[in-house]
């Protein structure tokens, strides 16, 4: 009998427990979908402002990009402007300056052609003097020196071919000997003494036989035209020339001893002379003595 009413007392319970229980849990569940959609109205409202701050950050960058863009437009333009201006200042100077160097190259082709040219008329011209020495040495080599005068004081001279006279020949020799024909004037100087050693002229044609010498640079041979003169007339006024010339060419063939006296000499007999300064400075240079070197200490 008690079983029958505790199960019955269970029949009439347990529903209305379990409707109890059922609400709770409803009224749970309720609470937590609230709170999901609070957390959810929560988080949308963060996204939404996330999203609004993004596009904010977006539409900003856009507008930079396009002030960017707009700058570099700009700028390019303005480059592009300076860069035509450039060319176009650059092109009169560049193309001034393609015609200064065509015609420079032309004036180097020239002045190369000139250097040539004056290479083979300097070559022409040692070749000539080269002539014009071996000529000199062979007239004299030819030339018979002025025969010894007679025991009675006249000269036994050859006769002068036909038509030569003394201040004709003279004249001639002293116009060659002045512009330079050497190896005419030699020859003509020669003549001179052959057909006339005992005129006024004869000293002076030997005299200038040795400056030819002295010009084509052959020492020794102007030292011995020289000597002649000294020798042959040593009263002439051409004497103290030949005198001088004979030591400046002893001074430049290396032989200074024998300059130095030559000079002293020309002092001596001439102390007044127009040329004395000179000799005596040639003394000056040919005596002074080098500075010795110092030597260096062991």
């Amino acid at each position: 009998m008690m079983a029958y009413r505790l199960a019955a007392f269970l029949l009439l319970v347990c529903p209305a427990f379990l409707a109890a229980q059922k609400r709770d849990d409803i009224l749970s569940i309720q609470r937590d979908v609230a709170q999901l959609q609070d957390q959810i109205k929560q988080l949308q409202s963060s996204e939404d402002q996330k999203l609004a701050a993004l596009q904010a950050l977006v539409q900003q960058a856009i507008d930079e990009s396009k002030l960017v863009n707009t700058t570099v437009s700009g700028l390019q333009k303005t480059v592009s402007d300076r860069l035509a201006e450039q060319q176009t200042k650059l092109e009169a100077p560049i193309s001034a300056l393609d015609s200064r160097l065509d015609q420079s190259a032309e004036d180097t082709r020239a002045i190369r052609e000139n250097i040539a040219a004056l290479s083979s008329r300097l070559n022409s011209l040692d070749s000539k003097l080269a002539d014009i020495s071996s000529a000199v040495r062979a007239a004299a080599a030819s030339a018979a020196p002025p025969p010894p005068p007679s025991p009675n004081g006249a000269a036994a001279a050859p006769a002068p071919p036909a038509g030569m006279t003394a201040d004709g020949l003279w004249q001639n020799a002293f116009r060659d000997y002045s512009s330079g024909k050497d190896e005419l004037a030699m020859s003509e100087f020669t003549d001179y003494l052959k057909y006339f050693p005992q005129t006024e002229n004869a000293a002076a044609s030997q005299f200038y036989i040795g400056q030819i010498y002295d010009r084509a640079k052959q020492y020794d041979d102007a030292i011995e035209a020289f000597d002649a003169v000294l020798e042959r007339f040593p009263d002439n006024p051409k004497t103290p020339d030949a005198l001088y010339m004979k030591g400046v060419d002893l001074q430049k063939a290396g032989r200074k001893t024998d300059a130095v006296t030559e000079f002293k000499d020309f002092l001596t007999r001439f102390p007044n002379h127009s040329l004395a300064s000179n000799a005596q400075q040639h003394i000056r240079e040919l005596t002074v003595k080098p500075i010795p070197r110092p030597t260096k200490k062991k």
